[in-house]
């Protein structure tokens, strides 16, 4: 596996933003959110990347025609958007929103079709725990799957894991949905403890990203950030794990947790893992959130993508965040 410099989208001239997930569309075009963007929708990121070397050698970005209409209108409204998904069957996107706790389709030109996911009441708006919601959001072709998971634990299932609970390993509820868009299955995901051990800054845990691969496993991104009040000495770890619901125990939605036994949790395989920071000489700082499938190399390597959230290029003199994107090749690490 190679994990590649991150690099920012900044070097093509796209203005600092608040990108939360991304996903393949077609050729060299992605489908990319804004979770603080007040139209709803998506824009349209173009990334060449080289087919050797697995680098990013230009970039753009461009809103869907409608979409702009919807804003200069101010017809729109404000879904906190935060994961995103291509449609292969009707050529649309799907974008979940934390603040409505909905999967909502919309055209390429950016227009809503009316039509969204059945989400489980366990699921719905006044389960989730506050701003811990629908980030992650996924679909194969293949499987005819879509697959999501609040960010963090339901209100039902206990604490979620943050600075003061740093022992809590919470538990996750993934769903998929059927070609109806009805859920379909579910089952129960834990995540790994807080690793930060200071008690000068916020921590935070939880998984804003999934793919879903052909043949029915998913790759699940495990974000911890610790920040400090300051920003310096703050760190974001991203682990990624494949696990495969293909040979688990589904979970009804009905189903306490403290019922669940150890042997339904889905098994995890790690196959990457790296660190930002801020410090006096490391100043790499990027709060990853989104994931998809890259292109594949000419030799046949698959790459991942990356997209980090800058909050708008938060920061000040000393440093400000930037929106990047990170390339992984995986070598055999799907096998």
């Amino acid at each position: 596996m190679t994990i590649l410099q991150q690099i920012a989208l900044g070097l093509w001239g796209i203005l600092p933003g608040n990108y939360s997930g991304i996903t393949h569309v077609a050729d060299n075009c992605y489908a990319i959110v804004d979770d603080k963007d007040y139209t709803d929708g998506f824009k349209l990121l173009r990334l060449d990347i080289d087919s050797v070397s697995g680098i990013i050698t230009n970039a753009s970005l461009e809103e869907p025609k409608v979409m702009a209409e919807r804003r200069a209108a101010k017809s729109a409204e404000y879904r906190d958007c935060e994961g995103v998904a291509y449609y292969a069957p009707s050529h649309t996107v799907f974008v979940s929103g934390e603040q409505d706790q909905r999967i909502m389709e919309y055209a390429l030109d950016g227009t809503p079709t009316g039509r969204e996911l059945q989400i489980p009441v366990s699921m719905q708006r006044s389960k989730i725990c506050r701003n811990l919601g629908f980030e992650a959001l996924t679909y194969n072709d293949k499987t005819k799957r879509f697959w999501t998971t609040p960010e963090s634990v339901l209100m039902a299932d206990g604490e979620h894991a943050g600075t003061y609970q740093r022992a809590i390993e919470n538990h996750l509820r993934f769903v998929a949905f059927n070609e109806n868009f009805e859920p379909c299955a579910s089952y129960v995901y834990k995540m790994g403890k807080i690793t930060a051990k200071r008690s000068n800054g916020n921590s935070i845990l939880g998984v804003p990203s999934l793919i879903a691969l052909d043949d029915g496993r998913l790759i699940v991104m495990e974000r911890e950030g610790f920040f400090t009040k300051h920003r310096l000495g703050s760190f974001v770890k991203v682990n990624l794990y494949l696990v495969n619901p293909n040979i688990a125990v589904q979970v009804s939605f009905d189903t306490p947790m403290e019922k669940v036994p150890e042997s339904a949790v889905l098994e995890k395989k790690l196959i990457c893992s790296f660190q930002t920071k801020l410090k006096i000489r490391e100043r790499t700082l990027s709060n990853y959130e989104g994931m998809c499938l890259g292109p594949k190399l000419a030799d046949g390597r698959q790459t991942l993508l990356l997209i980090c959230d800058s909050q708008n290029g938060m920061g000040n003199k000393f440093f400000r965040l930037q929106d990047n994107v990170k390339v992984i090749i995986l070598d055999n690490e799907l096998n």
